[in-house]
């Protein structure tokens, strides 16, 4: 098998990260025609559609499957053992990804592989391939972000409602169960939702996802807001905002008891969490106890 410095000078050969020296002493591994042809071979291979871990564990069975014994030169069993184990390495190693999750009540600035950087709302999660990235930059959203994309090949951003590929921007975009928004802040995107809809967007444009059909919207600020620690609804349902309060203060409502319904038109802050409840339920009417993290909302 592969010690693990053999496993480093791989792990970071497939990532452009070997120095001169290193490559070298890898050179000078018997196996090193072996990886280089694999390597190739890789730059031209595509994720397949099948469950990589259950095609990988057939494939591994058939290599392992116990044969009758015989008497055979045990080098060559030596050598097919580790050549099989370098192939899973790095068939591994281009199916790996990298997460990054901002926790409720929080937000994270990550800096992607080719210096692109993405601030994460509360409660969001971005996924991306970890090696290979300047060949397909394409991420996966779960939530809320800010992207300042560095120019290049095409970035796509990918989430369950839809899509944003754009070259050179800034842009945010949210995915949250049926919410799905996007604004463009600098440069241009072009939005896709699962059922083909596009939009073309400059600085200035937004759109949003309502009763399926992509709404055109107005941007005035400079950057969303929620960057700037606050919230503002138009005419939205309260089940939005509660959800939003959630996210940005880690606390849960209990709302069995009120109408979610309704529409609100105000916002909150995330500095204090005594100054935002009042913000938003007090207009609305409802009383509120905190036990906690837990909110027990009701009417008089």
């Amino acid at each position: 098998m592969l010690d693990e410095k053999e496993n480093t000078y791989l792990a970071k050969w497939l990532n452009n990260d070997l120095s001169p020296e290193e490559l070298e002493e890898l050179k000078k591994l018997p196996e090193y025609d072996d990886y280089k042809k694999i390597v190739e071979g890789l730059a031209y291979f595509k994720a397949p559609s099948f469950d990589l871990q259950p095609s990988l564990a057939t494939t591994l069975g058939k290599i392992y499957r116990p044969k009758k014994a015989k008497v055979i030169n045990l080098k060559p069993i030596v050598y097919t053992f580790t050549a099989a184990a370098s192939i899973v390495l790095i068939i591994g190693l281009f199916f790996n990804t990298v997460s990054y999750t901002a926790d409720p009540g929080q937000q994270l600035a990550v800096v992607l592989p080719d210096g692109s950087s993405v601030d994460l709302n509360a409660a969001s999660t971005l996924t991306h391939r970890r090696f290979f990235w300047s060949q397909n930059r394409k991420i996966t959203l779960e939530g809320e972000a800010y992207f300042k994309v560095t120019s290049g090949s095409n970035f796509t951003v990918a989430t369950k409602l839809g899509k944003i590929e754009v070259l050179g921007t800034q842009f945010n975009v949210k995915s949250r169960a049926t919410e799905f928004s996007v604004a463009c802040y600098e440069g241009k995107v072009r939005v896709s939702t699962q059922d083909n809809q596009q939009k073309i967007l400059q600085k200035g444009n937004g759109v949003s996802l309502k009763d399926k059909k992509l709404i055109d919207e107005t941007i005035t600020d400079q950057e969303p807001l929620w960057k700037k620690g606050e919230s503002i609804f138009n005419s939205v349902p309260l089940i939005h905002v509660l959800d939003e309060l959630e996210r940005q203060y880690d606390i849960t409502f209990r709302r069995d008891k009120i109408n979610q319904n309704q529409l609100f038109t105000g916002g909150f802050n995330y500095n204090d969490l005594s100054i935002a409840l009042e913000s938003v339920l007090v207009p609305m009417g409802i009383e509120y106890v905190v036990n906690g993290t837990t909110v027990l909302l009701s009417v008089p």
